[in-house]
């Protein structure tokens, strides 16, 4: 189904009436993120007035300009670019061979009410791609004149900051209650849904059941979701834990309403008569109220899931910080993108968030400091840039690592002797404390030694020792250096060599490999030979459990990101 492509607008609200306000493309999720009163509702009322053509009428007095982005189809130019006549002004035989070329771009068209209904027209200079217009002028308005009915089949759903759920009084109509924007009519679509023969009760049991319990899980598991009646004809939402207690909602916190109210908009709305086989948009406002961040990032990503597998448009508004860390990660990027609403002298913008600039500014903006929040999940110390290579590699053959780099997890150098001027204790005033970067922290030391009886040094083994006490990983390397984990094999590949001896466990790296390789240098050298590193040349001394070790530090650190939805 062709979907909505873009959107812009001028002077609404606190939005300027001299520049356009851009939604340039519409993904499956939409985030947008900015300080309270800055506009992000105002981006919504936009939408919705687009999509519902009453609340357009109502309002379209105090909006300058609303353009919506469609996607051209060969449909479209059938209809509005004829092919039997011929226009001696556009260079091909007829209209419609010049219109050929627009198939699968984009055209950007003014909302206009016309009657009793909405229309579209074109500026003839909006989009360049529209070369000879005061020759296909005709065309083109009949073109845009072929999205009128673009949204008879869309319907706007919409979920205000401000919401519950209350008990409510029994509905006298045999109609379903609809939910409004705060919540209000979500007890009685339960109980009507349940009491009705006519309706699977699978939708509140296992549905609606089954979305709760994966957000919500491990802090809960509910076993039933009744509604029952506590007294005069007024019904309250229950739920019963697995261990057989029964909670009435009243009773629980306004985080779990909201994720009863999102799952009911994504769930059950398209299942009653009035959106059933419509193409639903969903604008939720700042869900992260009352959510730990950890039940945050799981409604996070069962509304990403939801809306990928269904391909529809969901709206967020939000301040959380978890949001930007969540919809920005590299592996959602084809289908979730943020968008920066900011206010300046009391005028509001719009901007997309697309590089690591752009978010340190949102942060900025929220008044984030890098005492709110870790900017990484966890932190691996290494002695240098060489180090950082090789362990990706390691990751990556040993332990199919999904975890990305500057996101899950993040390198940082100690170089060397600068490891003596580091603690992980607090109580060591005159060192810096590696936990204050970050308390998820791992380390990884050179042993230096140089023959098996040989002892580690002082500074090593007291920051075992510190990491140790604080249950964080340390790894001393079982050879002398890292590079003593190298296998002969891939360096003998690398060099195109057939003769030569695994370095030694106590052996001098750059030593050895000085022999066949001029001008060592430790970094050009790792990403050379890493491409010649694989699972079954790699397991030297203790590699391969030391990895795997650090792998599962990783993943703690990620816990709730990722095992909790496993």
């Amino acid at each position: 189904m062709n979907k909505l492509k873009g959107i812009s607008f001028k002077g609404y609200k606190s939005f300027s009436s001299d520049k356009d306000n851009r939604l340039d493309e519409i993904k499956n999720v939409n985030v947008i993120i900015g300080k309270n009163n800055c506009g992000k509702s105002s981006v919504i009322d936009i939408l919705e007035y687009i999509i519902d053509f009453d609340k357009f009428k109502q309002n379209k007095n105090n909006i300058n300009r609303i353009d919506v982005g469609f996607l051209i189809t060969e449909k479209n130019i059938s209809i509005s670019f004829p092919n039997n006549i011929y226009n001696p002004y556009l260079n091909t035989r007829t209209p419609y061979e010049f219109g050929q070329q627009f198939i699968g771009k984009v055209i950007n068209l003014n909302v206009i009410s016309r009657g009793n209904g909405r229309d579209f027209v074109y500026a003839g200079n909006q989009d360049l791609f529209f070369k000879n217009y005061e020759h296909s002028k005709s065309y083109i308005d009949i073109l845009a004149k072929t999205y009128r009915t673009f949204f008879d089949n869309y319907k706007f759903r919409r979920l205000n900051a401000e919401r519950d759920i209350l008990p409510e009084h029994e509905n006298s109509s045999d109609n379903y209650k609809n939910i409004n924007t705060s919540g209000r009519g979500a007890t009685e679509i339960i109980r009507s849904f349940k009491i009705d023969s006519s309706r699977d009760d699978k939708f509140i049991d296992k549905i609606l059941l089954n979305g709760l319990n994966i957000i919500i899980n491990p802090e809960s598991i509910y076993s039933e979701i009744t509604v029952k009646n506590i007294g005069n004809n007024n019904f309250e939402i229950y739920l019963k834990e697995e261990n057989g207690e029964t909670y009435p909602l009243s009773k629980c916190g306004s985080g779990l309403k909201t994720i009863i109210l999102v799952l009911l908009n994504l769930l059950i709305i398209p299942k009653t008569d009035d959106y059933k086989d419509k193409r639903i948009v969903f604008a939720f406002e700042e869900l992260e109220n009352n959510l730990h961040p950890a039940l945050q990032r799981r409604l996070f990503k069962f509304i990403y899931d939801y809306a990928v597998e269904k391909d529809i448009s969901i709206f967020l508004t939000t301040h959380s910080h978890v949001a930007i860390n969540f919809f920005s990660s590299k592996d959602k990027a084809d289908h979730s993108q943020i968008f920066h609403v900011v206010k300046d002298e009391n005028i509001s913008s719009i901007q997309i968030v697309n590089n690591y600039i752009d978010k340190i500014k949102i942060l900025e903006d929220l008044d984030v400091r890098a005492s709110d929040l870790f900017q990484s999940n966890g932190i691996i110390w290494v002695e240098g840039p060489s180090d950082r290579v090789y362990i990706k590699k390691w990751l990556e053959i040993f332990c199919d690592c999904k975890y990305e780099e500057n996101n899950h997890y993040q390198f940082l150098y100690y170089g060397g002797k600068l490891l003596y001027h580091f603690t992980a204790e607090n109580e060591i005033k005159d060192l810096i404390n590696i936990l204050t970067t970050n308390h998820n922290s791992a380390i990884v030391i050179d042993s230096d030694k140089k023959s098996k009886n040989a002892k580690i040094n002082d500074t090593k083994k007291r920051i075992r020792t510190e990491f140790e006490n604080n249950n964080l990983f340390c790894w001393i390397t079982k050879g002398k250096e890292i590079e003593n984990y190298l296998p002969v094999d891939a360096i003998k590949s690398l060099l195109n060599i057939e003769t030569l001896n695994q370095c030694a466990q106590y052996e001098l790296f750059p030593e050895y490999i000085s022999k066949v390789y001029k001008n060592f240098k430790k970094v050009d050298f790792a990403n050379k030979v890493k491409v010649f590193i694989n699972k079954e040349n790699a397991e030297i001394l203790d590699l391969k459990e030391r990895i795997e070790s650090l792998y599962k530090q990783i993943q703690k650190w990620n816990n709730d990101l990722e095992n909790k939805n496993e």
